[in-house]
C-alpha cells in the first residue's frame, strides 16, 4: 500500500539563461510566430513529465543540496540560451492577428526545488497508482487572459533514494519531441566534467532549429484555427483547468518486443478476414509498425474494459502522436522547435473490437487512417477536422468512447542521462488529467513499449484482465475480487503463460488472496506464494 507521504517546497528560483553564452544573441528582445501545427493545441491542457532517477551513495557521494542540485542549476543556465523562446511567454498583441512567442534576454524559467517522503518504490514502480500521487511533483504553469508562460521546472529530492525532474510545457509552443530535444541537451550539458564554459555547444542532432519558414503551409489554415479559436474564448490565452477525478487509477504495463511480434502474427493470421471497404487482399500495402500494433492492442483491451452491455456503440480512439517533420513538401529536420504533430480519429463498433477478429480490425484501421496523413498538411476541407481531432467522420456516432493515445516510444527518454544514470521511470503524468494513454519506449532498452493507461477503477480491473491470457478464464469471477485501492508492493504479478507475456502488473492484495485461495498460482507465478492450478487460460 502507498503511505503517506509530505512535500516540502524548499524554494523557487528564477533561472535565466546564461548571459556570457554566444548563443545569446545580440537582440535585447525578439518574437516567434505560431505556426498552424502550434495553433492546433491553442487549448491544449499542457504537456506534463516526471523523470525519476535512483540515487546511492555509489553513484555520488556528495550531498544532493552541495553537488547534484548546483550543477543541475547551472547547465540548465547553459542550456537555455539555445532554447529562448521557452524563457519568454505568449501574448496576443492587439494590432496581431494571431498570438505570438515574445522573449527578451532578462526573462527567467520558473525552477522550483522540494524534498518529498514519498515512497519511491511505489512512485518508481509499474504499480497501479492513484495519480494524484504525482501531482505535488508537478511544476505549475502560470497563465492568465492575457499572457501564459511556455516553460515550467521542478526538480524533487527524496532523501537517500534518488530525485525527479517534473516539466510542464505549453502545447502551443513545443510537441512531446521538442520537449524531449530541450531535455536531452540540458542532460548533455550537465553530465560534462567541463560543462561550466558558458559557450558550451551542443551536439548537432541535439541544436534546435528555430526557424518557421521551413514550415510551408496554406496561410488559410492558420484562419481556420484562428476563427476557432474566437469562437472558443475569445483572445483569452489561460490554460483550460482539469482536475484529476477521485475515481480513477493508472497502471503502467509493458509490451516486450517478443509480445509486439506475437500481435503482428496474429494480425497477420487474421488479415483476410478483414472485411472493410477499400481494403486490399494483401497485408503488405499497410505498415503494421509497432505503434499500430500497440494502439490496436490497446483499443481491444479498452472496449473489453468498458461497458460491455454498450457494445453496439461506436467507440472513438484518437491519437496525437503523428509526426509530420519528414512529411512535409519539403521536409523539416528532426530537430526543428515546436509543434510538427497532427493526430488522427480512429472509429469502429465495441462488438466487432470484441471478436477474434477485433486486433486485425483495429489494426487495419490505424493504419489506413496514417497512412492518409502520410501527404502532410490537410487541404482547406479537411482543416476543421484535423484541429477537432476527436470529431468523427462517421455520422452514427450519437454516442461514443472517446479515448486518447499519446506520446512516442521513439522518443528515447529512457537515454536520458545527466550524469548519474538515466531514468528508473517516465511518467507522462499529462494523461492523468486528460485520461488518455502514453506510450514510451521500454526501460530496459529491449524495442519494448511502455503503456500508461488512466481509466475508471472498476474499468482498470478489467482492463488488467483483459489484457491478460486468462482474461477468458477468470473474467466472470476474478473481477469480483479485483478492487483498486490497497496495492502491497509484494503483490507483484508477472503474467507468464502461452499468450502475451504482459510483466509487471500490478492489482490487489484482495485479488491476490482470492487467487491463492482459489489454488491459483501457477497461470499467475505469485511473489513469494506456491501451488499449482488446474485452470486453462
Amino acid at each position: 500500500m502507498a503511505t503517506q507521504s509530505s512535500i516540502k517546497l524548499l524554494e523557487v528560483c528564477k533561472v535565466s539563461p546564461s548571459s556570457d553564452s554566444p548563443y545569446m544573441g545580440s537582440a535585447y528582445e525578439d518574437s516567434l510566430p505560431l505556426t498552424f501545427f502550434d495553433l492546433l493545441f491553442f487549448k491544449t491542457p499542457p504537456i506534463e513529465v516526471l523523470y525519476f532517477f535512483s540515487l546511492t551513495l555509489s553513484d555520488c557521494p556528495c550531498p544532493f543540496f552541495e553537488s547534484i542540485l548546483p550543477k543541475l542549476k547551472h547547465s540548465l543556465s547553459l542550456n537555455l540560451p539555445h532554447f529562448l523562446p521557452l524563457v519568454g511567454k505568449i501574448t496576443w498583441p492587439p494590432h496581431a492577428q494571431k498570438p505570438i512567442i515574445h522573449y527578451t534576454r532578462n526573462d527567467v524559467v520558473s525552477l522550483t526545488i522540494a524534498e518529498s517522503n514519498a515512497n519511491v518504490d511505489y512512485l518508481f514502480g509499474h504499480n497501479v497508482i492513484e495519480p494524484k500521487a504525482c501531482s505535488p511533483l508537478i511544476p505549475h504553469l502560470e497563465s492568465s487572459d492575457s499572457e501564459a508562460s511556455i516553460l515550467a521546472l521542478q526538480v524533487t529530492h527524496f532523501p537517500n533514494k534518488g530525485f525527479c525532474i517534473g516539466i510542464t510545457g505549453h502545447h502551443m509552443v513545443l510537441d512531446g519531441k521538442t520537449m524531449s530535444l530541450f531535455l536531452k541537451s540540458w542532460a548533455s550539458i550537465c553530465k560534462l566534467d567541463n560543462f561550466r564554459t558558458a559557450g558550451t555547444s551542443l551536439l548537432p542532432e541535439l541544436t534546435p532549429i528555430i526557424d518557421r519558414t521551413l514550415v510551408k503551409y496554406p496561410a488559410t489554415l492558420d484562419l481556420v484555427c484562428i476563427n476557432h479559436m474566437l469562437a472558443v474564448n475569445g483572445r483569452s490565452l489561460k490554460l483550460v483547468k482539469l482536475e484529476i477525478q477521485a475515481d480513477i487509477g493508472r497502471a503502467t504495463f509493458e509490451l516486450s518486443r517478443a509480445n509486439i511480434e506475437k500481435l503482428r502474427k496474429r494480425v497477420l493470421s487474421w488479415w483476410d478476414k478483414v472485411d472493410e471497404e477499400g481494403k486490399t487482399k494483401s497485408s503488405e500495402a499497410f505498415h503494421l509498425s509497432t505503434f499500430v500494433l500497440t494502439f490496436a492492442y490497446i483499443m481491444v483491451c479498452v472496449v473489453k474494459a468498458k461497458d460491455a452491455e454498450s457494445n453496439n456503440k461506436m467507440v472513438c480512439f484518437s491519437f496525437v502522436a503523428h509526426d509530420f517533420r519528414s512529411r512535409l513538401d519539403p521536409p523539416v529536420p528532426a530537430n526543428y522547435f515546436g509543434n510538427c504533430v497532427g493526430g488522427g480519429v480512429v472509429v469502429a463498433q465495441a462488438r466487432k473490437l470484441m471478436e477474434e477478429v477485433g486486433l486485425a480490425i483495429a489494426a487495419y484501421r490505424i493504419s489506413d487512417r496514417i497512412k492518409k496523413m502520410e501527404k502532410g498538411v490537410p487541404d482547406n476541407d479537411r482543416a476543421q477536422k484535423f484541429i477537432e481531432m476527436a470529431t468523427p467522420e462517421e455520422p452514427e456516432l450519437d454516442s461514443y468512447h472517446p479515448i486518447m493515445v499519446t506520446w512516442s516510444s521513439k522518443f528515447g527518454d529512457y537515454g536520458m542521462d545527466f550524469g548519474w544514470g538515466r531514468p528508473k521511470k517516465v511518467d507522462i503524468t499529462t494523461v492523468h488529467k486528460t485520461k488518455a494513454t502514453s506510450m514510451v519506449e521500454s526501460r530496459n532498452g529491449s524495442g519494448g513499449v511502455e503503456i500508461g493507461m488512466v481509466l475508471k477503477k472498476d474499468e482498470m480491473n478489467h482492463f488488467l484482465l483483459s489484457s491478460s491470457p486468462a482474461y477468458k478464464a477468470f473474467s466472470p469471477t476474478l473481477a469480483e475480487y479485483a478492487t483498486l485501492g490497497d496495492y502491497e508492493e509484494t503483490s507483484s504479478i508477472k503474467v507468464d503463460g502461452e499468450g502475451l507475456d504482459i510483466a509487471k502488473l500490478w492489482i490487489s492484495q484482495g485479488t491476490v488472496s482470492a487467487l491463492s485461495k482459489r489454488g491459483i498460482t501457477k497461470l499467475f507465478p505469485i511473489q513469494g506464494c506456491s501451488g499449482t492450478s488446474n485452470a486453462k487460460a
